[in-house]
């Protein structure tokens, strides 16, 4: 199956997550995809910057907790290695040699917000919904952690990391999560302009840049293979724990978790 659909114009790539009926959720088969399509156009003279949306105006509701259940019937090696492709996903699209826009309509959560922590510029409307709800689960933001503070700083990611609690899309632009706020009727014309612009800039100039700021980044807040492997042991370990499979099952049994009763 297919999850995405691609449309092109004035050397802009709009590629939409498509899967409307999960919310556009990420699962293993849609974030492997990201990942290939990420790396099959890196070099690619198609286009010059990437936009990236949610089919139904909604962006996604993050990690795929049917999936996340499924952690409990695999080995410890293949927990790991599901783990390791969020590592992959977010490094790869934070280390796109192309301008990358995320344009948020609906809310973001979970594991999708990483997607936001690794574009250049993210877009939203001010009611737009987000929220880590890891913790009230029983699992561990761990594989988002290292990018969402790389892209906010430590106190705003502790707060809502910790917390889990909801915060809206102008809670995200003071946060520095979003860059530009934008009225739902305006969101996708304003944000396509901004698109438009970073196209007619000079590609090889925008690449040499984001090349710079990514290492400027990496200075600042280093991201390396020791820290992506011991987030990606966290989560693993909490996906197949008793709290991690009870938060889960509560959620899909729509109860509140045995910690709460």
């Amino acid at each position: 199956m297919i999850y995405f659909t691609k449309k092109y114009a004035q050397n802009v790539c709009y590629l939409e997550m498509n899967r409307p009926d999960k919310r556009n959720a990420l699962n293993k088969e849609m974030m492997q995809q990201l990942v290939d399509y990420l790396k099959s156009t890196a070099d690619s003279n198609q286009f010059r910057v990437l936009m990236l949306s949610g089919k139904n105006r909604f962006f996604s509701a993050g990690a795929d907790l049917t999936w996340m259940k499924e952690g409990k019937t695999q080995n410890e090696a293949q927990n790991l290695e599901d783990a390791e492709l969020f590592n992959q996903l977010y490094r790869t699209l934070s280390e796109y040699p192309k301008p990358v826009i995320a344009c948020v309509e609906g809310g973001a959560y979970g594991g999708a917000i990483g997607l936001l922590a690794c574009a250049d510029i993210v877009t939203t409307t001010p009611d737009a919904g987000f929220r880590f709800s890891e913790t009230a689960i029983g699992l561990v933001p761990a594989t988002v952690a290292p990018w969402i503070i790389r892209k906010t700083g430590s106190a705003f990611a502790r707060s809502a990391l910790l917390s889990g609690l909801p915060f809206t899309g102008t809670e995200a632009l003071s946060s520095g999560l979003a860059q530009y706020l934008f009225s739902k009727d305006k969101i996708i014309p304003k944000t396509r302009e901004i698109a438009n612009q970073i196209a007619r800039n000079s590609p090889d100039a925008t690449k040499e840049t984001k090349l710079l700021l990514n290492r400027i980044d990496h200075q600042f807040v280093p991201i390396d293979e020791h820290l992506t492997h011991y987030c990606s042991t966290k989560i693993a370990s909490a996906r197949t724990s008793d709290e991690g499979q009870e938060g889960v099952n509560a959620f899909f049994e729509k109860r509140k978790p045995s910690w709460n009763n």
